[in-house]
């Protein structure tokens, strides 16, 4: 059994059960060890307990350096705005390092992890594919996931439900005393309380990364916590060969016009040529008159703004809970002036959806653009993949 040493600081209001549990703290500590789940037994400070390294190729928003016996992962930017957020994660068995500078401050948790908290759905493609869903403890709110393995154990019990409610449960959470929560890069009031409490808060923030393969390479973030670095390296260079093929193919064709978004409370969003999604786009062959806006984010627009510039395209593809062409026209009449609703070539990303309405787009999509792109590209330029079979994108029916 791991052992990890006590905080002396809890929220006041806690009960004294949850003083108690708050104790296994993720602070690194020489204490007892077991061999069978990855920590050391004999420590020696001539040994590099991280033979497995990770190499950062395409995300920028994040770094990881090697000590011997600890690894310094830094988020440049844990959410919008904010200064640079270091981690030292630290192997099980080792004693916790005495540091200075810049990391004496810095949360000192013991990898591998045992249990997670997951902020946002994001995440849950990270640790399934690294086999690591048994780390999985909590959600912030089951009724957005669409994996039927998490769903499983949510209704089992196995993993829990903190922000169900939109607002994280402190109380709840301290009590459960996860390893680590990752948060959905965004900031909280209750990171503070969580981490007084002596639970590791870590920020994911990969939805700062422009780069479709940026974002996909957090799960190098997930694997530092989880010790599977050789698995996340095998993961992601085959997304990246595959996303990296498909662009290829796409790159020696005729652009082909896209009309992009649509209408939300009187305003049309439009994905920029520097967006995630334009990025996507961009890759897959597509043309739209906002391509050359290299700002990050979606363009807010009026009607008859997009109208005047792309009404004609062909091809529209959009991200809605639209199950029909007439599910466009009943939100909004005006649409039918588009040529794409003519052509009956109208796409969503809604094929694949959870049994709560949870979009796999939102989920999946993040850390697999290979399939979006491998979608968008048979959408585009089907001769290209002839036997494709869509993950995320169905066409709409009248």
């Amino acid at each position: 059994m791991r052992v990890r040493a006590a905080f002396p600081k809890l929220l006041v209001a806690l009960t004294s059960a949850s003083l108690l549990l708050a104790g296994c703290s993720t602070t690194a500590s020489d204490t007892e060890n077991d061999a069978s789940d990855g920590c050391i037994t004999d420590f020696d400070p001539s040994v590099d307990y991280f033979p497995d390294k990770s190499e950062i190729v395409d995300a920028e928003n994040f770094s990881i350096t090697y000590e011997k016996s600890y690894q310094v992962l830094t988020v440049n930017e844990p959410f919008s705005a904010a200064p640079p957020e270091s981690y030292v994660l630290v192997k099980c068995g080792a004693p916790a390092p005495e540091l200075s500078g810049e990391l004496a401050a810095a949360q000192q948790i013991q990898v591998p992890i045992t249990s997670l908290y997951s902020g946002s759905t994001t995440h849950l493609p990270l640790v399934t594919e690294l086999d690591a869903l048994d780390v999985l403890s909590g959600v912030s709110n089951g009724s957005y996931v669409s994996d039927p393995a998490v769903i499983e154990r949510i209704e089992s019990g196995a993993v829990a439900e903190y922000a169900a409610g939109g607002n994280i449960d402190t109380e709840a959470v301290v009590l459960a005393a996860p390893d680590v929560l990752m948060t959905g890069g965004t900031d909280d009031p209750a990171y503070a309380q969580l981490r007084e409490a002596g639970i590791g808060v870590v920020a994911n923030a990969e939805w700062l990364e422009a780069s479709p393969l940026g974002r996909a390479e957090w799960i190098k973030v997930m694997a530092a916590l989880t010790g599977k670095e050789k698995e996340a390296a095998q993961v992601y260079g085959d997304i990246r060969n595959r996303y990296l093929d498909v662009a290829a193919k796409a790159s020696d064709v005729e652009p082909a016009p896209v009309l992009l978004g649509g209408m939300a409370q009187g305003t049309w969003y439009m994905s920029s040529g520097g967006s995630f999604m334009g990025r996507l786009f961009s890759d897959a062959g597509a043309q739209w008159p906002w391509q050359d806006v290299t700002t990050a984010g979606s363009l807010p627009l009026d009607f008859e703004a997009v109208v005047a510039e792309a009404s004609d395209a062909p091809t529209w593809l959009v991200v809605n809970n639209w199950t029909s062409i007439g599910d466009a026209l009943a939100d909004d009449e005006r649409y039918r002036s588009l040529a794409a609703v003519g052509t009956g070539r109208v796409w969503n990303a809604n094929k694949a959806l959870g049994p709560n309405g949870g979009n796999d787009f939102y989920e999946r999509g993040v850390f697999r653009p290979d399939l979006i792109l491998s979608d968008l590209v048979a959408i585009l330029h089907p001769d290209l993949l002839p036997d494709h079979e869509f993950t995320f994108y169905q066409q709409l029916p009248a």
